[in-house]
C-alpha cells in the first residue's frame, strides 16, 4: 500500500493520486528548489540536494566488526537492504559508515520508498500487545523471550521501543531489523540539530533558559540512569536542541563499566555552562554543587532549588501597567504540567515530598511575568462528507511571521486571520454566502489591520459588512424564507499572544492546553442553547423538535439581527486554537476524542496537517452526514525575559 504523505490514507500500490485527498504519490517537491522529485529519488535532478526522508542508521555485523562498513559499501548497490528502500550517503572521501563505539557504525540514509509502511510499523501493528509490556520488562528478560526473538529485531533498537514514553526527547526507532549477522536500526535524524555546548559557547543565553535547559538535563538523568542509558547524557555532541530549544538526544548510549556517577555529571554540566560568553549566575550553578558533596545530595532535593532560583529572577514588578495581561507564576500553584510550559515545568518537577509547602511559598513573591511568542503554526482542510453532493463549508488562513535574532536569541512577531463558514444547509447558493464571508472578511482586515491589534468594535463593523454583502445579494434576488443563502461563521485573529475570536451561528472554536485540557470558546447560536440560557433544564431544552434551529446566522437578515460572541484570549501556555463546522464538532465529537487526536498536536514534534487530516478522517467516519472544515492553529510561548536581567 501507499500512505499519502499529506492526509495518511492508504491506497494501493498501482494509484499515482491519493483517491482521498488527490496529492501526487509519485513525485514531491524538493526542499531545496522546489522541482518536482520521483519519491524514489535521493537526488534532485535539478540541483542535486538530497530530496528523500533522510534517516540516521545504526548498524553493525557482529561477524566482520568494523570491517564491515567495506563490505557494506558494496553490498546491495549502496543500500541496506536487499529491497534498495534504504540508500547510504557517503560524504566525500568518506566512508558511508562511521564507527560509534561497541562495534556500532553510525550513517546517514533516504529511503527511497518513503510512502510504503516500514516493517516496523507492521511489528507493532502484529505484535502490538507485547511491544506495549517492553517498559515493564528487563533487557534480559526482553531477550530471552520468544517473542522478541519471533520479531527478528537488533538489540540496539530495544532501548528506544522500551522507553518510547521519553519521544521526542530521544528519537523515535523509523524501522529496524536483523538479517543473519546484519543488525540495522533507522533512527529520526538529528545530527543536523544545533549542539548544546556549541550554542553556549557562541551566544548570549538568558538566565532562566539556562535554568531551562539545566531542569531538563537533570529530568532526562532521572530517567534514564536507572535503566543504564546515563551515558546518553555524558557525550556533549549528543546532546541537541529541537526547534523549540528544547533538549533532546541523537542517540541511547549503553553505560559504560563503571556507569557515569550523577556527581560527574553534574560537575560536567557545570563546567560546560560557565563557558558561556556570559558566564551563568553563580547561583545556578551553585545549586549542583550539593550533588557531589560528601554525601552528595539526593537529585530531587535540587529541583527545588531550581524552582526557587526562577522565582528570584524573575523581575518582582510587571513590565506593563496592565499586570492582569501577563501570567502569574508562584510556588503555590505547584501542580503537574506536562513539559513545555516554562517556567511551569521547573515548578513542578519535584516529587510531592520535596515540593516547597504552603508556608515556605508564602516567604516566596509572586512573580509577574509577560509571554512571548516562539512560534505560530497553522492548517486547514475541509471535505464534503460522505453523504452530501457538495461542499458547503468555506476557509481562509492568512498569516504573517517576521523572525528577528540578536545577541539575547529569538524574537517572533505574527499576524493571523483563521475563518471557518458553513454555508446554511437546505439554502440556496450556501457555499457561495460562504466564500463571501470570507472574502469580504479578509478584504477588510487586510486594509485595517497593521500593526495595531484590532479593537472587538472593529472585529462586530467586519461581521456586519459580511452580512450586508450577503443580505444584499439576498434583496437583490428577491428572496426570501429558505429561499435565502447564509452560512455560520467563526473566525480568530491572532497577534503575538493574543487571540480574538467571534462567532455566528453553530460552527465552533475550541482551545486546547495541557494545562486545562479542552475549552469550548463559543456558546452555539441555536434554539436550545438559548432556553438553556433562559434557565431551562438542558434535557426539556434539547427535546423541543426546533432545537437545532440557528438563532443567528450572517446573510439571510438586516445587521441588526446579528449580534455576534467576541472574546480576547492571552495565552500564557502552548495551545491549539481549532475551528471547525459542525460537520466536525457533531455528537461530541471532539469532546469526546481531543486526546487521542488534537492533545498530541501540541507538541511542535507533530505536523499539524497530517495531524488534522487523521482528525477529519475519523470525523468523516463519525460524522459523515455533513461537510467538515477544520482549521488549527498551533502558538507556542514563553515568559519574555528582560535582557538586563543580569
Amino acid at each position: 500500500m501507499l500512505i499519502c504523505p499529506q492526509c495518511n490514507f492508504e491506497n494501493p500500490n498501482r494509484n499515482n493520486f491519493c483517491q482521498k485527498c488527490g496529492a501526487s504519490l509519485t513525485h514531491h517537491p524538493c526542499p531545496a528548489c522546489g522541482a518536482d522529485v520521483p519519491f524514489a529519488e535521493p537526488f534532485c535532478p535539478s540541483c542535486g540536494a538530497v530530496a528523500g526522508k533522510l534517516l540516521t542508521v545504526l548498524t553493525r555485523n557482529p561477524a566482520l566488526g568494523e570491517s564491515f562498513a567495506a563490505e557494506q559499501a558494496t553490498l546491495y548497490e549502496n543500500c541496506l537492504d536487499i529491497g534498495q528502500r534504504y540508500r547510504l550517503l557517503a560524504p566525500e572521501g568518506q566512508p558511508a559508515l562511521q564507527p560509534l563505539g561497541s562495534g556500532l557504525l553510525r550513517g546517514q540514509i533516504v529511503d527511497c520508498q518513503p510512502l510504503q509502511p516500514s516493517i516496523l510499523k507492521v511489528l507493532f501493528a502484529q505484535q502490538a500487545e507485547f511491544l506495549s509490556r517492553l517498559p515493564e520488562l528487563e533487557p534480559d528478560a526482553i531477550v530471552q523471550d520468544p517473542q522478541w526473538q519471533t520479531l527478528g529485531l537488533p538489540i540496539v533498537a530495544l532501548p528506544y521501543l522500551q522507553r518510547r514514553e521519553l519521544c521526542p526527547k530521544i528519537p523515535e526507532v523509523y524501522d529496524a531489523w536483523r538479517e543473519g549477522d546484519l543488525e540495522v536500526t533507522l533512527l529520526e535524524e538529528r545530527q543536523s540539530w544545533p549542539r548544546l555546548d556549541e550554542l553556549l559557547a557562541q551566544e548570549t543565553v538568558p538566565p532562566l533558559q539556562l535554568a531551562f535547559w539545566l531542569n531538563q538535563l537533570l529530568l532526562l538523568w532521572q530517567a534514564l540512569a536507572p535503566h543504564h542509558l546515563a551515558q546518553s547524557l555524558c557525550l556533549p555532541d549528543n546532546i541537541r536542541l529541537d526547534d523549540d530549544q528544547h533538549i533532546a538526544l541523537a542517540h541511547l548510549y549503553p553505560d559504560p563499566d563503571p556507569a557515569p556517577k550523577l556527581e560527574d555529571f553534574a560537575q560536567a554540566l557545570q563546567t560546560q555552562f560557565a563557558q558561556a560568553p556570559q558566564t551563568a549566575p553563580e547561583e545556578l550553578l551553585a545549586l549542583l554543587s550539593p550533588l557531589w558533596g560528601d554525601p552528595p545530595a539526593a537529585l530531587a532535593d535540587v529541583f527545588p532549588q531550581i524552582a526557587h532560583f526562577v522565582q528570584h529572577l524573575e523581575p518582582s514588578e510587571p513590565l506593563d501597567s496592565e499586570a492582569e495581561d501577563f501570567p502569574e507564576f508562584s510556588l503555590e500553584d505547584l501542580e503537574d504540567v506536562e513539559e513545555g510550559a516554562l517556567p511551569g515545568e521547573l515548578l513542578n518537577t519535584a516529587p510531592e515530598s520535596n515540593r516547597v509547602n504552603n508556608s515556605e511559598a508564602d516567604d516566596i513573591p509572586t512573580a509577574v511575568l509577560p509571554m512571548q511568542l516562539v512560534s505560530l503554526t497553522d492548517a486547514g482542510y475541509t471535505d464534503r462528507g460522505r453523504n452530501r453532493p457538495h461542499n458547503e463549508d468555506y476557509f481562509g488562513i492568512h498569516t504573517r511571521v517576521e523572525t528577528q535574532r540578536n545577541n539575547h536569541g529569538k524574537q517572533v512577531q505574527a499576524q493571523g486571520l483563521y475563518i471557518v463558514c458553513d454555508g446554511m444547509g437546505g439554502h440556496a447558493a450556501g457555499e457561495v454566502a460562504s466564500k463571501q464571508a470570507v472574502t469580504t472578511l479578509q478584504t477588510f482586515f487586510r486594509d485595517r489591520w497593521r500593526n495595531q491589534f484590532p479593537a472587538p468594535g472593529t472585529l462586530i463593523e467586519a461581521i456586519a459588512q459580511a452580512n450586508d454583502d450577503i443580505y444584499g445579494v439576498n434583496l437583490n434576488n428577491a428572496s426570501s424564507g429558505s429561499g435565502r443563502m447564509g452560512t455560520t461563521l467563526v473566525m480568530a485573529l491572532v497577534q503575538d499572544t493574543k487571540v480574538m475570536v467571534a462567532h455566528v451561528g453553530d460552527s465552533r472554536i475550541y482551545r486546547i492546553t495541557r494545562k486545562g485540557g479542552l475549552e469550548q470558546l463559543t456558546v452555539d447560536h441555536e434554539v436550545g442553547q438559548q432556553a438553556i440560557q433562559n434557565g431551562l433544564d438542558p434535557k426539556i431544552a434539547y427535546s423541543r423538535p426546533d432545537a437545532y434551529q440557528l438563532t443567528q446566522a450572517i446573510g439571510p437578515h438586516d445587521s441588526k439581527f446579528v449580534q455576534p460572541d467576541v472574546r480576547v484570549l492571552d495565552i500564557e501556555e502552548d495551545c491549539l486554537i481549532f475551528l471547525c463546522s459542525d460537520g466536525i464538532c457533531d455528537n461530541d465529537l471532539v469532546e469526546e476524542n481531543w486526546e487521542t487526536y488534537l492533545l498530541p498536536l501540541i507538541s511542535s514534534s507533530q505536523d499539524l496537517e497530517r495531524g488534522l487530516r487523521k482528525l477529519m478522517e475519523f470525523a468523516n467516519e463519525f460524522n459523515g452526514h455533513d461537510n467538515l472544515t477544520g482549521v488549527l492553529v498551533r502558538l507556542k510561548v514563553r515568559p519574555q525575559i528582560p535582557v538586563d536581567v543580569w
